[in-house]
């Protein structure tokens, strides 16, 4: 998985972007939205919406946020 926020093929954002790549090689592309977690710690979430992989359907959430300490801002 990557994240990705400077792409010459998307409009400058705050979005990042989560690609998943499943075993088979197809990719799932996934934007992040920002987000301040309850922890107070800021970073990007994504609810991934529902998809079908091997004839199963998978779904979940992508977090990712600042290292840092936790209510610290960077």
């Amino acid at each position: 998985m990557s994240a990705d926020t400077s792409s010459s093929q998307r409009p400058k954002s705050k979005i990042a972007y989560a690609t998943i790549r499943m075993p088979d090689g197809k990719e799932h592309e996934i934007p992040l939205a920002p987000k301040t977690f309850s922890s107070g710690r800021e970073g990007y979430y994504s609810q991934v919406p529902s998809f079908v992989y091997d004839n199963e359907v998978y779904g979940g959430q992508i977090q990712i946020w600042k290292k840092s300490e936790k209510g610290q801002k960077a």
